[in-house]
């Protein structure tokens, strides 16, 4: 689970059960010793911003959204007895009661388990299922752009209700990443003729609506919320689809943008879990006893983005020489106080098909003799370049490792100006910013998933304008093919292009550090990085 004891549990390739009978709903039995809670808060550090499946939402939002609504599929967990339900590598039916490919694997029909309700009490349909994945393939979100990982050439004609429960969804060919993906809240079934009724011609897909207000197909309901502050959730009456007996009867979602109140809430007992604690209070909570700090790795890739278009950094030698420069073992140690990994490459591990499967490669080792040389061929000599560092000022990592960069390109001969920027002004100017720090979690973990949207050429979410068609050629077969040898090959060889371009600095990867108070068990170590509120328990 930590960094110092890592496991290969997340590593296995996505499979499908195809009877509900023989996986139930897809969560681990976490029952042994433990019971259901009355009430769970649950602290995170940004409001709810959106409820809309379909829509970009804080991790608050994220958190809600993936438990008021279901999904046709849901990710499986084993239970390793340190309170933890790790991704089992399968996704199971979850609404449906079956999922079956054809022999040609080209269509994959669904068949929703019997007497499914929305929390308002209208049947889960057929019709509704197909209208929420359309929904989610149109351009009312960003899921349009994942629409074509589903390899569904036209909604419209590919995604159909063949019967009041059944749904076929034609594809242009398998891959794994199918079945992931419908497991993902992204694609959570929606009341088509409650959304609908309050849509608008300008508004034909009830996204005003469906920002505030929630059609619950999953295992809870949105029972009152207080704006800037909490959202209470209570288990939904209505839903069938899993055995909610030991969930929890009430979660608060609570809000706490100090990450130090929330740490102290957690010792006082106002808190039960903390989702997404910084290095410095999880290291605080270690300390505590009477408190568990679940370490859950992630490859979730910290970087410097090198802007391809900026004329100091066009030449590939002088985005070496900067990796070369970068004090990666200090950010690690001294920034992220050890919860962090290596970072290999633009996917690193523990994602599918990384070239580093063990978790301590770098891509360029600190190195300042090598990066002077470096800029000495690229016509640069000592104090000679001098660059700009743009970094979101609410992330308290990323602002202290611009410190720690600035100091090593300094020692190195390169002036570096740090520029700490408001989120909104952060987003607006990602693609023209000279250097940038950021970091980037995908869904799924998925090696040609991560390369396509952050490195292939003309991507809206390719932040350093990279472009190199010998990597969009590998991308574009690794994505035709199904044969997972070949797929493999594909990607390692994209990446070892990618590490030699050096379009990033490859910094570290970041843990996801959930804070809870003693006794409270059921963290799940999923692909999406949410919490399942209806698997956390409390143990006796």
């Amino acid at each position: 689970m930590a960094h110092r004891s890592r496991s290969l549990g997340a590593l296995v390739a996505s499979g499908l059960f195809m009877t509900a009978a023989a996986c139930g709903s897809g969560a681990a039995s976490n029952d042994s010793g433990s019971a259901a809670a009355d009430e769970l808060v649950v602290a995170y550090s940004q409001d709810i911003d959106t409820l809309d499946p379909h829509q970009f939402k804080t991790d608050a939002g994220y958190g809600v959204v993936g438990n008021i609504y279901g999904t046709l599929l849901q990710e499986s967990y084993t239970d390793g007895d340190d309170g933890v339900l790790s991704y089992a590598g399968e996704s199971a039916p979850y609404l449906a009661e079956s999922a079956t490919w054809d022999d040609a694997q080209t269509t994959l029909t669904f068949e929703l388990k019997d007497g499914l309700t929305f929390a308002g009490g209208e049947p889960i349909t057929a019709e509704d299922v197909v209208w929420s994945l359309q929904r989610a393939l149109s351009d009312v979100g960003y899921v349009q752009a994942i629409g074509q990982w589903l390899n569904v050439t036209d909604p419209a004609t590919d995604i159909v209700a063949t019967g009041d429960t059944t749904v076929e969804l034609h594809v242009t060919h398998y891959s794994p990443l199918i079945e992931q993906f419908l497991a993902f809240q992204i694609f959570a079934i929606l009341d088509k003729s409650a959304v609908e009724a309050q849509a608008t011609a300008d508004d034909p897909w009830g996204a005003a609506y469906l920002a505030a207000e929630a059609t619950a197909s999953g295992p809870y309901v949105v029972e009152s919320r207080v704006p800037g502050q909490s959202m209470t959730l209570t288990k939904n009456p209505e839903f069938t689809a899993a055995d909610l007996a030991d969930a929890p009867e009430t979660i608060v979602v609570q809000s706490m943008p100090d990450p130090q109140q929330a740490f102290l809430a957690l010792q006082n007992g106002a808190v039960d879990v903390i989702f997404g604690m910084t290095p410095d209070t999880a290291q605080a909570l270690e300390q505590d006893d009477g408190l568990e700090l679940y370490d859950l790795e992630y490859s979730l890739v910290a970087y410097v983005g090198f802007n391809y278009e900026d004329p100091a950094l066009k030449d590939v030698r002088v985005r070496q020489a900067l990796s070369h420069l970068m004090p990666c073992q200090a950010l690690r140690e001294d920034v992220m106080k050890g919860y962090a990994g290596a970072a290999y490459g633009a996917v690193p591990y523990p994602m599918r098909d990384s070239l580093d499967e063990t978790g301590e490669e770098v891509a360029y080792s600190t190195d300042v003799e090598r990066a002077q040389e470096l800029l000495a061929e690229a016509g640069y000599g000592p104090g000679e370049l001098s660059l700009t560092l743009s970094v979101p000022a609410s992330d308290e990592s990323l602002s202290q490792s611009a410190v720690f960069i600035q100091s090593a390109l300094r020692e190195g001969g390169v002036e570096v100006e740090v520029n700490e920027m408001s989120d909104a002004d952060y987003n607006e100017n990602l693609g023209s910013m000279q250097m940038f720090l950021d970091s980037w979690y995908s869904w799924g973990q998925d090696s040609v998933y991560q390369m396509f949207f952050l490195l292939t050429t003309g991507l809206f979410t390719n932040y350093t304008n990279f472009s190199n068609a010998e990597v969009d050629e590998l991308v574009r077969q690794a994505m035709a093919t199904s044969d997972p040898d070949e797929r493999r090959a594909l990607s390692q060889q994209a990446q070892q292009v990618i590490i030699d371009q050096a379009p990033w600095a490859f910094l570290f990867t970041r843990d996801y550090l959930v804070g809870a108070r003693e006794g409270v068990v059921g963290i799940t170590h999923s692909n999406d990085a949410n919490l399942r509120f209806d698997q956390l328990r409390v143990t006796d």
